[in-house]
């Protein structure tokens, strides 16, 4: 029964949505988890099946629910809460290695990586651009390609190097909209992109560029990124 009225719900008839998590999934994460535990200690075969096809149409009722919303980030952010919610009433009561839980961690982390990448673009999305376009072309051996980006390549570092503060500054303080996690996410993988761009400027093609003088020190863009990881 339950399985055929998630089923049948149109999100469009539920009211007005936020993107804090939903009465529904909550619903669903507590009947779930208990049904769970005592699957867990008198184990039937059905009722895992019924539980599958439950989560299954509860994970496509939540990104129906999740298309309501016009812009993306407000997409990825109302995924995110209902995952992280879900995924924590399941643990209370439901083993680590449960199907339930393994299957909302990947929802979880799939879309974590994806809103990070969002929140990211804004500020440094040419750079990273620039740095998953080299990557693909030094994997092809075709990296002289790009021999002529050098007004292009300057305009890269001197802009992050002018913004990068500020923009760490912002993303810092969107840790009570966002949570812990997603901003030390972002700020992590910042990182590795802002590495991925010094790796790529030390090749062959772009290494006796002057301008790569003028790049941020990696160290010292980490010392300084650290300062504004949550620590709470």
């Amino acid at each position: 029964m339950n399985i055929q009225s998630i089923r049948n719900t149109d999100p469009q008839k539920l009211g007005v949505l936020d993107t804090r998590p939903h009465y529904i999934t909550r619903r669903y994460a507590e009947f779930s988890s208990a049904i769970v535990s005592i699957n867990q200690t008198f184990t039937s075969e059905r009722t895992h099946t019924l539980l599958g096809q439950l989560q299954v149409e509860v994970e496509n009722f939540v990104l129906k629910m999740a298309a309501e919303f016009p812009s993306r980030r407000d997409q990825l952010i109302f995924l995110i809460n209902n995952y992280d919610m879900m995924l924590n009433v399941l643990m209370e009561r439901a083993a680590d290695d449960s199907k339930e839980v393994e299957g909302f961690q990947q929802l979880l982390q799939v879309r974590s990586q994806e809103f990070i990448e969002e929140i990211l673009s804004s500020p440094f999305g040419g750079m990273i651009a620039f740095v998953k376009a080299s990557e693909a072309l030094i994997e092809k051996g075709q990296l002289d390609r790009g021999k002529n980006d050098e007004a292009h390549i300057t305009q890269l570092i001197r802009g992050f190097s002018s913004t990068w503060k500020q923009s760490v500054e912002a993303l810092s303080q969107d840790v009570m909209r966002y949570g812990t996690g997603i901003i030390q996410g972002a700020l992590t993988q910042l990182i590795q992109y802002y590495h991925g761009f010094h790796k790529v400027l030390s090749q062959p093609t772009f290494c006796s560029l002057a301008v790569r003088s003028e790049l941020i020190n990696l160290h010292h863009l980490m010392v300084e990124v650290k300062k504004h990881k949550p620590n709470f």
